[in-house]
């Protein structure tokens, strides 16, 4: 295949079948295809956008990529969250430990910054010493030992979601919803949770500036779950001022650590509980009103910051930082 001729159909607005974009794909992840003839590709999406089975193309494509992590060995039930991202979203940060500590297992794939804003990961690696480049292995047994891992996409696993990220954030074609929604749930679906819990933002500190745009993401995203025969739920939720009092990556850390510790409240520590409750919900059959009470109980015992300390402390940082 000449791939400019794919490059080429797409920008005349013609519909890419399953194979041609699936060769496009790999042949990219072995580096056969050159970054500037990805990104003509990305910026060819970005205009023409995607149909419904060019985003399922696209996705099925970026997991093939690497390896799939199945994630047999965890006895936990499995949930993974995934914000869209926005100015001081540290929900994260504060969810996953809360959910470990509610005897849930997170296995998260997080990607870096893109745009604005900083992502997980590099909030995560403003914590000395931690590492986020863990390889299968190391990230299984993390989740199966203290119920709680986060780190980046390596070459085993979706690495072409990782090279395009890259390019999207290079060629100002982020904010498209199919190309958004097949990195994200690329990611999703490469890890065998049993539960898939996506926070898509709305507003001006958002990528999606509109109720309407996020929720055609959350949509897009919702359907290729169910394509792959995977639960997952979603929320639109306001990014229209920052989330927490925060904004930079040490500051935001700091501020979920003191979120995790009980002694702040406000929208993160809110939208966090309320992810925490979904999550008991869908997997622990547990009632909404108990649901909210145990995810609370979490951050004022001090259970879900000794999780988070456990997290640090497992991928190399220093987990003085929760305590200072």
């Amino acid at each position: 295949m000449d791939f400019r001729d794919l490059v080429a159909a797409k920008r005349d607005g013609a519909a890419l079948s399953d194979e041609d974009i699936r060769t496009f794909v790999l042949a990219f992840s072995r580096g056969e295809v050159p970054d500037h003839l990805a990104a003509a590709f990305l910026m060819a999406a970005f205009i023409r956008g995607l149909d419904a089975n060019e985003t399922l193309a696209l996705t099925s494509a970026m997991v093939e990529s690497g390896a799939s992590l199945a994630l047999k060995g965890v006895s936990r039930p499995k949930v993974d969250k995934h914000s869209t991202g926005g100015v001081a979203d540290g929900v994260t940060l504060v969810f996953a430990p809360m959910a470990a500590s509610l005897g849930l297992a997170v296995a998260k794939l997080s990607g870096r910054g893109l745009g604005h804003t900083g992502g997980t990961l590099d909030k995560l690696e403003s914590i000395p010493g931690l590492r986020t480049d863990l390889s299968s292995d190391e990230f299984e047994r993390q989740v199966d030992r203290i119920g709680l891992a986060v780190a980046a996409q390596s070459g085993e696993l979706v690495p072409a979601d990782g090279a395009l990220y890259a390019l999207r954030d290079a060629t100002a074609t982020v904010p498209s919803i199919p190309l958004i929604a097949a990195s994200v749930m690329s990611k999703k679906l490469a890890v065998g949770s049993d539960l898939i819990l996506l926070d898509v933002k709305a507003g001006s500190g958002a990528f999606m500036k509109t109720p309407e745009d996020a929720e055609a993401l959350a949509e897009a995203c919702i359907h290729l779950s169910g394509r792959w025969e995977r639960k997952a739920r979603a929320a639109v939720t306001d990014m229209s001022q920052p989330l927490g009092d925060a904004v930079g990556n040490a500051l935001e850390v700091a501020e979920a650590v003191a979120v995790l510790r009980g002694e702040r409240g406000g929208r993160l520590t809110e939208l966090a509980l309320e992810f925490g409750t979904v999550a008991q919900q869908a997997l622990l059959g547990v009632g909404e009103a108990d649901a909210q009470a145990r995810a609370q109980e979490t951050l004022s015992s001090g259970e879900a910051a000794e999780a988070f300390r456990s997290m640090v402390e497992s991928q190399g940082g220093n987990p003085s930082v929760v305590d200072d």
